[in-house]
């Protein structure tokens, strides 16, 4: 999956609204970018198939709700970019912590917390 600019916008806008009829998103698309309503619901449309988002009849209107949460995208995009370039995603994952700023102690812990949980379940 792949995501365009006006997609990846309208994604973390509807992270920030929760949900939102094609009206409302429109609304707060235009307050940065000239793009008609009919564009904004193809979008939203688009974003639905691709399983982004949720939509759900309310009345004449659909109300459009993110399906997934910001850290599951973000998963489904790098895995992938992962698979194009036939990367283990263990020795990826190390290499790009290893890139990365010093880890505060809290999201050290976070990360550990996170293997443990993993680990439990491969058991």
């Amino acid at each position: 999956m792949q995501l365009g600019e006006l997609e990846t916008f309208i994604t973390k806008l509807m992270w920030t609204m929760g949900s939102g009829s094609v009206k409302d998103v429109h609304e707060q698309v235009q307050t940065t970018r000239n793009v008609t309503k009919n564009t904004v619901q193809s979008t939203l449309e688009r974003l639905n198939r691709k399983g982004v988002l949720r939509r759900s009849k309310c009345s004449h209107a659909y109300i459009y709700e993110p399906k997934l949460t910001r850290e599951q995208l973000t998963a489904q995009l790098v895995g992938k970019l992962l698979s194009e370039f036939d990367s283990d995603p263990s020795m990826t994952l190390a290499a790009f912590v290893e890139q990365q700023a010093p880890v505060s102690a809290e999201k050290m812990a976070q990360l550990r917390a996170l293997i443990t949980e993993l680990k439990a379940q491969e058991s």
